[in-house]
């Protein structure tokens, strides 16, 4: 081989130019038989080896695209499920929120009737204790009175008239009064 490079080296570019052209027949002979075992041999030794590590890598592949998929029909799932769940949490909160409102409400309504009612009580009390209290007051102003009209009348007519007797007489006169 080191002799066919010392040929071309020494050989001008015609030659070189002529060598290539004009190929030998025998040398293009060797090269496609040499082509033909080599291809046999790869195709005996390599070639299914090659087919089964595409075979499985494209195995690989579909089952990579179908996990892809499934996880994206599953992701998309959940994101609708996260979504209904929070719009139900919305609308719950919304009902609570209402609901507070509502009682409070009502609370408010209930104080208020409550309160109402307990000073309409304590009112009605008052003015009770209030007539009562005018009622002794005029039993002790008619007793005081019947008595300052005993004493005067006693003290004018300085009669022999018992006090008793007196006291039964202005009661009589003041409950005709």
């Amino acid at each position: 081989m080191s002799n066919a490079l010392a040929n071309v080296r020494a050989a001008s570019p015609a030659e070189v130019e002529s060598v290539l052209l004009n190929p030998d027949v025998s040398m293009a002979a060797l090269t496609w038989v040499t082509f033909l075992i080599l291809s046999v041999v790869l195709y005996k030794f390599a070639w299914n080896p090659i087919l089964k590590a595409l075979d499985d890598r494209e195995e690989l592949l579909r089952r990579s695209v179908e996990n892809a998929d499934r996880i994206k029909a599953e992701f998309d799932q959940l994101q609708q499920t996260r979504n209904q769940l929070i719009h139900e949490a919305e609308e719950k909160a919304r009902n609570i929120i209402s609901e507070a409102k509502q009682a409070g409400t009502q609370l408010s309504q209930v104080i208020q009737n409550k309160a109402k009612e307990e000073a309409s009580i304590l009112l009605e009390n008052t003015r009770r204790d209030i007539k009562e209290e005018i009622a002794k007051a005029k039993i002790v102003l008619r007793e005081e009175s019947a008595q300052i009209a005993i004493e005067l009348a006693g003290k004018l007519i300085e009669k022999n008239l018992d006090t008793e007797s007196n006291r039964k007489l202005v009661h009589k006169l003041t409950a005709e009064a």
